[in-house]
């Protein structure tokens, strides 16, 4: 016998105004501030400021960045290899840290609870008040420097030195960001059915087997997520730079630039050519990456 068909009922005019009031100011905010502004951005990479005023239309702005790569001391060269230094430090020092450091809270070592705490408190202050607070440790009158005066040993000055100032950002970075990864990794761990691992333990599998072929391939949807967002912001890949070094003392990178080219800059044009060539560039390898990483998915849920 077949079923009757399902009426559906019609919204009415105040289901359809709370609806359309609810979608206005999403849909405002990324036609204002995404679309408008990356057509705008697209726009001014292609305009130099002309002579006459106003401005002429090219690829100018493209040639003088050809023309940079091949410069010895180039700027965005310098730039674009930190960046290149806080993505690869992020991707095979902080990553796998955090995955480490949720596995063992998740087993519970001894001590767990505090691990946690002290891992998780970066993440909810403010950036602008853990480094502050570090830039004061570290600093030529803090803490550090007063204990390595009484061994007779002298603070350098890290954050103003070519040698230290990239090395203690990056260490920043690296200790500060575990707590982020760890939260979204803990929660993954919780999905974990433990009688997989009991099984497992049965068959004599050691913490590292368990790890390697049973906590990663069961964590892998999650895993594959915070990598395809770390390889979409690639050339984003920076640190606390504006806060300690401002870019001086070889600590500048790809995203500190264009924000300095804008911010104390006179034109627009040229960061934009910029941000859009490097744009291209990661667009693809994102995706490739994005298609990489869901076809685990894929032959783990398969």
């Amino acid at each position: 016998m077949r079923k009757p068909a399902i009426k559906r009922k019609k919204k009415t005019l105040g289901e359809l105004l709370f609806i359309i009031g609810m979608l206005v100011i999403p849909m405002a905010h990324l036609l204002v501030f995404w679309l408008y502004k990356n057509i705008d951005s697209i726009l001014l990479a292609f305009q130099t400021p002309a002579l006459s005023g106003g401005t002429d239309w090219g690829f100018e702005n493209f040639i003088t960045l050809f023309k940079e790569f091949t410069l010895p001391d180039s700027n965005i060269l310098g730039a674009l290899k930190n960046t290149f230094i806080f993505f690869f430090a992020d991707l095979f020092i902080t990553f796998p840290l955090a995955i480490l450091i949720s596995y063992f809270i998740y087993k519970r070592i001894p001590g767990f609870r505090a691990f946690r705490v002290i891992f998780y408190l970066p993440c909810i202050i403010a950036a602008t008040v853990t480094g502050t607070l570090f830039k004061y440790i570290i600093a030529g009158n803090g803490p550090v420097a007063q204990i390595l005066a009484v061994s007779g040993m002298e603070m350098p000055a890290l954050f103003a030195n070519s040698d230290y100032a990239l090395k203690t950002i990056l260490f920043y970075t690296i200790f500060f960001g575990l707590g982020g990864n760890l939260v979204l990794l803990s929660g993954a761990l919780n999905q974990v059915d433990k009688s997989v691992l009991d099984s497992a333990n049965i068959d004599g599998a050691n913490r590292f087997q368990e790890l390697i072929y049973m906590i990663i391939p069961l964590m892998w949807p999650t895993l594959s997520t915070i990598l395809t967002f770390m390889f979409v912001g690639l050339f984003g890949a920076s640190g606390p730079i504006l806060l300690f070094t401002q870019g001086a003392y070889g600590t500048q990178t790809l995203s500190y630039w264009i924000f300095h080219q804008v911010y104390y800059g006179s034109t627009y044009y040229y960061p934009a050519a910029v941000g859009l060539f490097f744009t291209f560039i990661g667009a693809p390898i994102a995706l490739v990456m994005r298609w990489l990483l869901a076809k685990g998915v894929d032959d783990v849920a398969g």
